[in-house]
């Protein structure tokens, strides 16, 4: 039995339309740790899922793991895997807060705002959503609702209560503090990749890869180091 990830469903070449269940499986690749990928039943995710969200793991010996930082820790623990050796205390910090924006802030400006708050980005979602299933009225009206408890997080952030020139304002100024912070290094803390590089390279992808087109797209792009950060982790390891 071999380790299973569970995620929504892959998109855009990307592993799933979750970033963070993205994340998990690049952090797995990078590893070299053998996975398969499942997608979820969301009707029992509730009940499959630790918390209730996407990622979880199934170990090869039935344990269970959710949330994608608690996944990395579990798997770095029992796989001796320890991508961030000889890195300081000043340097994690720095990767942590990397991290953390990316996670809890420009995942809200960068994904959430093209894909779910503008409209013509939802309409292009919702197919790739549905994986091909026709959108009868009752599905339409479940994906509406369950849109409209994204946009409440949304507005409990108070990211969703800015208008979308200031939201866009505010993922351009992480975009440009990844790019400075990278400027010429190989990988995002150096020489070596390191654990912040699932995240960055995640979060870098669906920002560059989903199809939704709105006042950022392009932005990744116009970076130069960015593109070049980008292409050289798609041809090292294959993601």
């Amino acid at each position: 039995m071999v380790l299973t990830i569970y995620g929504y469903v892959p998109a855009w070449g990307l592993p799933d339309i979750s970033p963070y269940v993205t994340k998990a499986v690049f952090f797995m690749k990078i590893a070299g740790i053998e996975f398969k990928y499942q997608p979820e039943n969301l009707a029992e995710l509730d009940t499959n899922s630790p918390y209730g969200k996407l990622p979880y793991i199934v170990d090869d010996d039935g344990t269970k793991v959710g949330d994608s930082n608690e996944i990395i820790r579990y798997l770095e623990k029992t796989r001796n895997i320890n991508l961030d050796e000889g890195l300081s205390n000043a340097e994690l910090a720095v990767n942590l807060s990397f991290e953390r924006m990316l996670a809890e802030f420009t995942y809200w400006t960068g994904v959430i705002q093209p894909r779910w708050r503008e409209d013509a980005g939802w309409e292009t979602y919702i197919p790739y959503i549905v994986q091909g299933a026709e959108v009868t009225p009752p599905l339409r009206e479940a994906l509406d609702a369950f849109r409209e408890r994204i946009l409440s997080q949304f507005v409990g952030t108070g990211m969703g209560r800015r208008p979308a020139k200031t939201v866009l304002a505010l993922y351009q100024e992480d975009i440009d503090a990844i790019s400075f912070y990278l400027a010429d290094k190989k990988y995002f803390s150096g020489d070596k990749v390191r654990t912040v590089d699932a995240m960055v390279y995640a979060m870098l992808r669906h920002f560059v890869d989903q199809p939704q087109k709105w006042l950022g797209t392009g932005y990744v792009e116009s970076k130069q180091n960015l593109k070049n950060y980008l292409e050289r982790m798609r041809a090292e390891f294959d993601m």
